[in-house]
């Protein structure tokens, strides 16, 4: 073996165990990841060398005469050669692995990455992280029942200033009703509450008054229209018996009795 490959085995460092996930966030891929990729091409490319040579040594021996080794033959010689050089290729590749990992994707503990910096500067521990995130909540409940208190002092403003807005135009109303009794002459403003209080206590009664004054007169309409009603019917009446008279037929006799006697009945 390379004096560099012995001395990654004689450490005695298993970096194929640890997860590097320090190097992974530098990186962006994970080593082991890598090297697997690696030991996979290598192998899928010696298998594809094998498959060539295979053919190459079928081809030559097509060409020799008095051949007696088959197809199946060179496959299972083929085959075998291919575990040999797979079982070597592991046994040096772990070396190998082992040196990339230690000596190419790695990055040792005194090291930090910029992003990491700030952990240099202002070091903690894992109780004040602690302490720390439990500020953060209590910061966090703080600020919603801020807002909270905040939306209901700004519903509540809401409500004041539609109240000063009621108020003001109350006030407004109260200065027209100054200004009305002013130009009136309206010197006292007490009794003229009270002179309409009581106007207002003789409105119903004013009402009822001339809701019976309109039930009589409206009792003496309909007793009217009756009795217009029954003089046209009266006038109907004389009118046929005045026609029954003057009809010179024999047999009208009987008809203007008739009528008579209706008209008496009546």
């Amino acid at each position: 073996c390379p004096p560099e490959i012995q001395g990654v085995e004689s450490d005695g460092f298993n970096m194929a165990e640890r997860l590097m996930t320090y190097e992974t966030q530098f990186f962006g891929f994970s080593p082991q990841t890598c090297v697997l990729r690696v030991s996979s091409g290598i192998q899928d490319s010696l298998l594809d060398v094998m498959l060539v040579v295979e053919r190459v040594i079928f081809k030559k021996l097509k060409e020799m005469p008095e051949n007696s080794i088959t197809p199946s033959q060179i496959r299972v010689c083929t085959e075998n050669f291919l575990q040999l050089m797979k079982e070597c290729f592991d046994m040096i590749f772990e070396r190998v692995e082992q040196g990339i990992l230690q000596r190419i994707f790695y990055i040792p503990e005194n090291i930090l990455l910029p992003e990491d910096k700030a952990q240099e500067q202002y070091p903690y521990t894992e109780e004040e992280c602690q302490e720390l995130q439990a500020e953060i909540v209590q910061l966090e409940h703080s600020y919603r029942c801020e807002m909270m208190a905040k939306q209901a002092l700004q519903g509540e403003l809401e409500e004041q200033k539609l109240t000063e807005l009621k108020l003001e135009q109350r006030i407004h109303w109260f200065n027209n009703l100054d200004n009305t009794w002013k130009n009136n002459a309206v010197s006292n403003v007490p009794e003229s509450l009270v002179f309409v209080r009581e106007l207002t206590q003789k409105v119903p009664v004013i009402l009822q008054k001339i809701q019976e004054k309109y039930k009589n007169e409206l009792k003496h309409a309909r007793a009217a229209s009756e009795n217009e009603q029954e003089e046209k019917e009266t006038r109907k009446t004389l009118m046929v018996i005045g026609q029954g008279a003057g009809n010179p037929d024999p047999h009208s006799h009987h008809n203007l009795r008739g009528s008579n006697t209706a008209f008496l009945m009546y």
